[in-house]
This record gives C-alpha cells, structure tokens and sequence, in this order.
C-alpha cells in the first residue's frame, strides 16, 4: 500500500514539475520572442550610433515594415485555427510565414534604399533580409528554430558593435535553446543550426 502511495506521489510531482517546467519554457520563448530581439537589436545599435531624436524613428520603421505584417499574420492564422500555434511549428505552416516575413523585410530594405540611407539599419535590415531567405530555403529539410537564430544574430551582432546587450543576449541563448526543446518545438540540430546561422548573420553585419 505504502509502495503504491509514493508511485502515485512520484507521478504527480513529475506531472507538476514537467508543467512548472513548460510554464517556465513559455515565459523565455515570450520573452526571448524574435520581436523583441529585433527591438532590442535596432534601439541599442541607434542609441549607440545615433542621435537619442532617431531611436524611436528606427525602431518605428523597423516594427512597421518587418514586425507587423508577421504579427497580423499570425494572429489571423491562430484565430481561424489555420496554425497550431503562433509559433507556426508545423512545417507546413512555414512558407506563408517565411513569404510575409521576406515580403516585409523586402520592403523595409527597399524603402531605406530608395532614402538612400547608408546607415547600419540598412545594412542591418538587409543581412536579416539573407538570413530569413536562407533559413526559409533550409526549411526544406530542416526547420529552423528562428527563436533562436534571431537572439543569436541580435547576440552577436550587438557584442561585436561593444555593447554590453549583446553579452546579455549572448547569455540568454542557451536558456532559449533549452525552452525550445522543452516545449517540443525544435529538435537540437534545428536550434544549432539556428544559432550558427544567426553568430554568421552578425559576423556578416559588422562586416559590411
């Protein structure tokens, strides 16, 4: 009876810990969102190489263009029950989002180009423009986690411009990889690959 007791205790604490355990995986993949890494990439870079009067200007053009047309999107699809989730998990849910999100990012860089800015949101929005489009065409055989990449990216783009956000972002990956297989939404290749493709992407951007 008493071996019986504690079988039925054990399952219940690891029921408990495994949803305490995917309440926590939520909150860091929310937190960690490809939005917000983007928000926080754009503003630290124009807090750091612009006037404090073009902070908001940046970031505005940036969350008009690339972040809501993708956001829109998914709320459209989420509500219809089009997707699973917002996350767009399903690989078959991938091609309408990677089109919109190219799309946005298409026109972002064309109307900075068209303003013939040569600033690093151009350079910026344009290797981002890269990495979505090859991550959309790896998609074929592996998915990506974009979670991932896009921390990796704002992580490595940020400490090689000497901030010390990037460190912060830099140091937050590993618990967004961990969120990301906790929550069943990645496999470990699709979020190494993730984060090797964003580190490139931020290589790439200094670079230019």
């Amino acid at each position: 009876m008493g071996s019986l007791k504690r079988n039925y205790q054990n399952k219940f604490e690891s029921r408990h810990l495994d949803s305490y355990k995917i309440k926590i995986a939520r909150w860091v993949s929310i937190i960690a969102h490809p939005f917000v890494m983007v928000v926080v990439m754009v503003g630290t870079t124009a807090a750091r190489f612009r006037p404090a009067n073009e902070i908001a200007t940046n970031v505005g053009i940036v969350v008009l263009l690339a972040v809501v047309p993708i956001a829109l999107l998914t709320a459209r699809q989420v509500r219809r029950g089009a997707w699973g989730n917002v996350d767009a998990s399903d690989v078959r849910e991938r091609p309408l989002l990677y089109a919109v999100g190219i799309g946005g990012l298409g026109v972002l860089v064309a109307y900075l180009a068209i303003r013939r800015s040569d600033s690093f949101l151009l350079r910026g929005s344009s290797v981002a423009l890269g990495v979505v489009v090859l991550c959309a065409i790896i998609t074929r055989w592996i998915k990506v986690s974009l979670h991932v990449t896009a921390a990796a990216l704002a992580a490595t783009g940020l400490i090689l411009t000497g901030s010390v956000v990037g460190w912060i972002l830099a140091a937050a990956v590993p618990f967004l990889v961990w969120s990301r297989l906790v929550l069943g939404r990645h496999k470990p290749w699709e979020v190494a690959l993730g984060a090797m493709i964003g580190i490139a992407g931020g290589i790439v951007m200094r670079l230019l």
